[in-house]
């Protein structure tokens, strides 16, 4: 795959584009683009080590049109973003320290939960279930929430009589009320902040999780035996 731009982690304070970054390095971040499959790939510098990311259905035109770079005034590398499918996403940022990182983490998960709730709200059917699913294996992160509703759930009980356990199961639902917020930024925010000693995904799920039973439960209108049930999957 051909490299679009090499951005170094020291380079002179400032703010750039990607026209500055494109002599080939051996330290730093090289962003390597597989036009085929429009994926983006690259490794970033964490606190424990390196770690590799990538990112699917991008546009390199898009991308390098709207990459920027900052750098502090001892010329470390702050941050890299863009602006991709109508937002900004990071694609790299530096924390001062795990402090720093919680912090980060936290206004993220905040903002995430809240673009969930929204997309809840627009749900008009009585809910039994509300379902929080959640998976990271290094490489995919995955948030999202299912609404299981009431004459869904009154149909698993009819067809399984004998199962008392299928109405708590996400998987026996149908995707009729499916929501995602922004995976690929989870991604980058937890993986920025690996240090091998805290679990920074599991920090943030249990803030979004907490959030989104804060604000997006009261507005849905609930069954009597509404559950919200949380759960990893693999």
């Amino acid at each position: 795959m051909p490299y679009l731009c090499y951005i170094p982690t020291k380079y002179k304070e400032g703010s750039y584009t990607h026209e500055a970054f494109h002599t080939e390095i051996e330290d730093g971040i090289c962003l390597e683009y597989d036009d085929q499959y429009q994926i983006l790939t690259y490794t970033v510098p964490t606190p424990e080590d390196c770690c590799e990311i990538s990112l699917y259905q991008l546009s390199d035109k898009e991308l390098l049109e709207t990459l920027h770079t900052t750098y502090d005034q001892g010329g470390v590398l702050q941050h890299v973003t863009a602006r991709l499918h109508n937002r900004e996403l990071y694609l790299y940022i530096r924390y001062a320290n795990p402090e720093h990182a919680k912090q980060e983490l936290k206004n993220f998960a905040v903002r995430n939960a809240d673009a969930i709730a929204e997309q809840i709200r627009t749900c008009t059917d009585t809910a039994a279930r509300l379902f929080i699913e959640y998976f990271c294996d290094g490489d995919a992160y995955d948030f999202h929430v299912k609404i299981g509703t009431v004459a869904q759930k009154a149909e698993l009980e009819k067809k399984y009589p004998n199962d008392d356990d299928i109405v708590d199961n996400p998987g026996d639902y149908p995707m009729d009320y499916l929501y995602y917020g922004d995976n690929d930024a989870f991604h980058i925010f937890a993986n920025c902040a690996r240090d091998g000693m805290f679990n920074y995904f599991q920090y943030t799920v249990d803030l979004m999780t907490e959030r989104i039973r804060e604000k997006a439960v009261p507005l849905l209108q609930k069954s009597d035996d509404f559950k919200l049930i949380s759960a990893e999957y693999d």
